[in-house]
């Protein structure tokens, strides 16, 4: 039976050790991201039989695993997608594997065929080339220099500089301002405060880099980000608040060029289901997604339930991947 525990920061070299053998580009499965959203016991993690296990558990939302992640290629997959469908039903819980992406889609259609996958378009990842969101060139990126040059006409002294876990207390001050202004149920759903303050008292701990935009010396935005393999970028936190334009544009540019020009892509996760940030991320073009599935015995009921209403984070029945 598998033996679930706390995430703690002594887990990385865990995570190294079962992640090395794989390219996984899901920002939802990085480290740091689970980490940083792990507090409250939303995060937990086992291993057993050659494997990862990562759970997941979020107010309103039934407990989902993450693809198991073997050690090797010489793991038995469909005996590690067992393990933890035995876990499911020792508690008499419904069995959900959730944010499958590849290679585990491939390995779920091989070993698995007892499962159906269902796309969640609203955890897809967005990946963008590292030279686009850097450089900006070109007419698509048009609208996007002008915000930048509004900010710099309108606010000619502004200031970009490194942002570090001394400071701590201006960024907290910021996202609560940004908070005031923003109403939406994610928001309190998954704790993202919690993920925000721990994010920026370990920076150092989980490798992450930051950076703000200093107005009058008063912070209107920052951003915290790392990277999910060598060659990709990953953005965490972006914060900037309402009333000054290019501000958004400007971090985004900004953090890029100081962070990322030895990358490929910069992954700037999901878009939620939220229409306004959706509308944000595709502003940018992305040149691929990360596509991530949801796994379920084809003979269980929370199957029907999907099929019929449509639920868990945008499964619809037009979503089955064959």
């Amino acid at each position: 039976m598998l033996q679930f525990r706390d995430i703690t920061l002594d887990d990385r070299e865990i995570f190294n050790k079962y992640k090395k053998n794989w390219n996984i580009e899901n920002a939802e499965m990085s480290f740091e991201h689970l980490y940083m959203w792990g507090s409250h016991s939303f995060v937990q993690i086992a291993e057993a039989e050659g494997c990862l296990y990562i759970k997941m558990r979020y107010d309103g939302e039934p407990d989902m695993l993450l693809p198991p992640i073997p050690v090797d290629e010489s793991v038995d997959y469909a005996d590690a997608v067992k393990l933890g469908r035995d876990y499911f039903e020792s508690k008499g819980e419904k069995v959900i594997y959730h944010s499958i992406c590849e290679p585990f889609v491939d390995m779920f259609k091989k070993y698995c065929p007892d499962y159906e996958l269902l796309e969640i378009p609203n955890s897809w990842d967005y990946v963008y080339d590292s030279t686009d969101l850097i450089t900006l060139k070109g007419k698509k990126y048009h609208s996007k220099r002008n915000f930048i040059n509004r900010l710099k006409q309108n606010h000619p002294d502004f200031v970009y500089r490194d942002i570090t876990e001394d400071d701590y207390e201006s960024c907290m001050e910021l996202y609560n301002k940004w908070r005031e202004e923003h109403n939406d149920k994610t928001i309190d759903q998954y704790d993202e405060k919690d993920s925000v303050e721990i994010a920026l008292k370990n920076m150092n701990a989980l490798n992450l880099k930051g950076g703000a935009i200093f107005i009058d010396g008063k912070m209107m935005a920052f951003t915290v980000g790392g990277r999910i393999l060598d060659y990709m970028g990953h953005i965490h936190i972006e914060k900037a608040l309402s009333g000054v334009d290019g501000l958004y544009p400007a971090i985004n540019q900004l953090f890029a060029a100081e962070n990322y020009k030895d990358t490929l892509f910069i992954n700037r996760e999901e878009d939620m289901g939220i229409p306004g940030l959706r509308k944000a991320k595709e502003s940018y073009y992305p040149v691929k997604m990360i596509k991530k599935y949801r796994g379920v015995l084809k003979s269980r009921p929370v199957y029907e339930t999907i099929m019929e209403k449509g639920s868990f984070s945008g499964c619809k029945k037009e979503c089955i991947v064959k």
